[in-house]
């Protein structure tokens, strides 16, 4: 069982009052949900409904909607996940309650980081860190979400500041969830940044050994408190710092254990980016045929919809195997393709930048 929930355990046996139990037994639910146990979460949440609710305060009430809106979060269910916390903050700010204001707010970084919503992410999470009365736990989101945008517009001093910052947060809460989320993300980030440098013909090996020795450190404490969301996605990306140094036999071995996996999670653009370097892996390794055909079904997963980054990376394997294989012209097209998708890549981090520059906490949601 992992610290967090154990402290929660602890806590709730010395409750003496019905709203330290709600209180607890939601923190309960949303810690087993991001864990993965969808069963435990609503079982957890139907025991803090249980308890009397006559003396609750008003904004305790309104924190069974947020704990709903995180569990619909890890249903997948994205959008409907932030319509119902932004309902939740819309009445939070109603009653006046600035903790569970920070609470929804960090909550909405994270779920619009995802979504792409730089705007939105960088007004939600810089209002939360200018809110004097936000838990560690939103401050640590919030600060988590602004790096990720930060380090995705290549804005990487700025980015390293927050993550200091989430840590901090992180180790004030004792929450071995939380800091297994940042070592995951931050290193999930750090080979992304690898990977782009690679490809612009700048690979330095000083940070492609810190990306490996991140990505194997959040792989470790995953471990240590049992099934850590994110291995998955940190298995695939040690695979793809492999590739890089060319250590082909250990980055097949864990495309081979992993993929499937993603698939079955719905991460389709890591899986799409796995199976190009798995195809550049096949040919490193003396299987030109089955590397051609790994590459094609790498294309054959794109859509309009697929981030330039990813079109980049595909077809640049694609241009590689083509080449290797004597075609020239073909291998030619999709070289071309492959610089216009890293072109656009870098477009994109304009306007990220663009966007940040832009965003300010009081129009967050507004």
């Amino acid at each position: 069982m992992s610290r967090l929930l154990e402290r929660i355990d602890r806590e709730l046996a010395a409750a003496d009052d019905a709203a330290a139990r709600v209180r607890l037994l939601q923190d309960r639910a949303v810690a087993l949900t991001r864990l993965g146990h969808s069963d435990e979460s609503r079982e957890a949440l139907a025991a803090a409904r249980a308890q009397p609710q006559d003396a609750l305060p008003e904004w305790l009430a309104l924190r069974f909607g947020y704990v709903e809106a995180i569990q619909t979060y890890f249903a997948r269910r994205f959008a409907d996940a932030a319509a119902q916390m932004r309902e939740v903050l819309g009445r939070a700010r109603d009653v006046g309650h600035a903790a569970l204001v920070g609470e929804c707010e960090s909550a909405l970084a994270i779920f619009l980081q995802r979504e792409g919503d730089v705007r939105s992410t960088a007004r939600y999470a810089r209002a939360v860190l200018a809110n004097a009365e936000a838990t560690a736990e939103s401050r640590y989101r919030a600060a988590l979400a602004l790096a990720t945008l930060l380090q995705d517009a290549s804005e990487h001093d700025a980015a390293e500041r927050l993550y200091a910052e989430a840590r901090t947060a992180v180790e004030q809460m004792g929450d071995d969830i939380a800091m297994a989320s940042l070592l995951h993300r931050t290193a999930c980030l750090q080979a992304a940044h690898v990977r782009q440098a690679a490809a612009r013909g700048e690979l330095d090996d000083t940070a492609l050994r810190r990306a490996i020795g991140g990505l194997q450190t959040s792989i470790e404490f995953g471990a240590q408190i049992g099934e850590a969301p994110g291995r998955v996605l940190d298995e695939l990306m040690l695979a793809e710092m492999f590739v890089l140094q060319r250590r082909f036999d250990e980055a097949l071995t864990l495309y081979e254990a992993n993929l499937a996996l993603a698939e079955r999670d719905g991460r389709l653009v890591e899986v799409t980016v796995a199976l190009a370097d798995r195809a550049h892996c096949l040919l490193r390794t003396g299987h030109p045929d089955a590397a051609l055909a790994a590459a094609r079904a790498a294309q054959a997963r794109l859509d309009d919809a697929t981030p330039a980054e990813i079109r980049a990376i595909v077809h640049g394997n694609l241009a590689s195997i083509l080449a290797e294989l004597g075609r020239a012209e073909e291998a030619r097209e999709h070289g071309a393709l492959a610089r216009i998708a890293w072109q656009a890549t870098e477009h994109e981090q304009r306007e990220a930048r663009r966007l940040l520059a832009e965003a300010t906490p009081t129009e967050a949601g507004r």
